[in-house]
């Protein structure tokens, strides 16, 4: 996994108003001017106008900036144990109190806490929906996601320009894979199981309204399975089902505990598995590549999509969760912007990309591959995929 070091508000800004005309991105600043009232020209209106949008943009630094300061901090593991007043926080914490005071102030304009002043005297509350989200342990906080903004991304980003620059070529002239420490996929891993959910749902969905392999024993094969969420959850809406996850020695205990934690350690193995050097064992009904193709370059995709298909069963499907751009030219869905932010968010950290569904489209046919149906799921697309000739496609 890579992470993406973007304001979700400027990519998915397509969220309506009632009316349903196009929300503005919300980064902590709202519009207070009628700008048709300025005493300036209409192109000078224009210009105020655009800067002030562009403005919103650069300030999306600041949410990253507060939120992760107060994670390092220790604000809410302190709030966890419940509210506390600025100069409390600022005792307990041994931090300045006005500096902290404005921390406090941050937090609650980006909507993280609240301020409770019913006995007259400021008081901040972590709510219960940020409290699993930003302290560790819990399977979808996103401790792990900071942390490797902390040890990555932050330094990464202001190097983006040489990476324009240069591109992320190796020595010999080739497209590097986009290369994350153990250390810093275990992080990642953890900090971005939120996604997992939904798009679990949205192909669980498919798959039963589809009548794919209805009330049979399915085998799913989990490639990089990470903490092995996304096969953990199908397994958790289909009692017959059984998967096994491959990944690095590191990870696989993780998937393991997991798997345990969520109920279904009796249906889900982990293997240790370098799936670029050895077999990936029997024929398997369901493979699941999640966020493992935007890591890839055009040769290392290729390989895997061989791979997959050598194991795939002849009516099996493969699963491909990743940031797939549908329409470049013009991105007018939140998940082909994301998909093109997230590409800038690859090239920062050294490799990798947001492939175009035409790409995948050609990758397919090139391993005797099809795809059957895309489906949309929050800053993801789901591209299923079986063997030329063996499914009707879905439109």
């Amino acid at each position: 996994m890579v992470e993406q070091s973007v304001n979700l508000a400027t990519a998915t800004h397509d969220r309506t108003r009632a009316g349903g005309s196009p929300a503005r991105p919300d980064n902590g600043v709202r519009e207070l001017v009628d700008y048709n009232y300025l005493s300036t020209t209409t192109g000078e209106r224009k210009t105020i106008r655009a800067a002030h949008q562009l403005y919103e943009h650069l300030i999306s630094l600041w949410a990253p900036a507060i939120i992760e300061t107060a994670h390092d901090l220790g604000v809410f593991a302190r709030l966890s144990k419940g509210p506390g007043t600025v100069a409390e926080l600022a005792a307990d914490l041994d931090t300045d109190q006005r500096a902290t005071r404005v921390l406090l102030g941050g937090l609650v304009a980006y909507g993280v806490l609240e301020r409770s002043d019913d006995d007259g005297e400021g008081r901040y509350v972590l709510p219960e929906e940020f409290r699993h989200a930003l302290l560790p342990g819990g399977t979808f906080s996103l401790v792990g996601k900071m942390a490797h903004d902390r040890h990555v991304a932050w330094s990464a980003w202001r190097n983006l320009g040489d990476a324009v620059r240069q591109g992320t070529r190796d020595r010999s002239g080739n497209d590097r894979t986009n290369q994350i420490s153990e250390t810093n996929y275990e992080d990642l891993t953890f900090g971005i199981n939120f996604w997992a959910p939904p798009i679990v749902d949205v192909l669980s969905s498919f798959l039963a309204e589809s009548g794919w392999k209805k009330d049979q024993a399915v085998s799913v094969l989990d490639v990089g399975c990470g903490t092995g969420l996304y096969s953990q959850l199908l397994l958790e809406r289909f009692p017959s089902w059984t998967a096994e996850g491959i990944d690095a020695p590191r990870i696989i205990p993780l998937a393991t505990r997991q798997a345990e934690k969520i109920g279904v350690g009796a249906r889900f193995t982990g293997t240790v598995r370098d799936f670029w050097q050895h077999g990936w064992g029997e024929i398997v009904d369901l493979i699941l590549f999640a966020n493992i193709f935007h890591l890839q370059t055009d040769d290392s995709v290729q390989k895997l999509m061989r791979s997959a298909a050598d194991v795939l069963a002849p009516d099996g499907l493969i699963c491909i969760a990743d940031q797939i751009v549908v329409d470049e030219a013009r991105p007018t869905t939140a998940q082909d912007r994301f998909a093109l932010l997230f590409a800038a968010s690859m090239l920062a950290t050294g490799g990798g990309d947001a492939y175009a569904l035409s790409t995948y489209d050609q990758w397919l046919a090139e391993a005797g591959l099809e795809r059957v149906a895309v489906l949309e799921a929050p800053m993801h697309r789901l591209l299923l995929v079986g063997h030329a000739g063996r499914h009707t496609r879905a439109h």
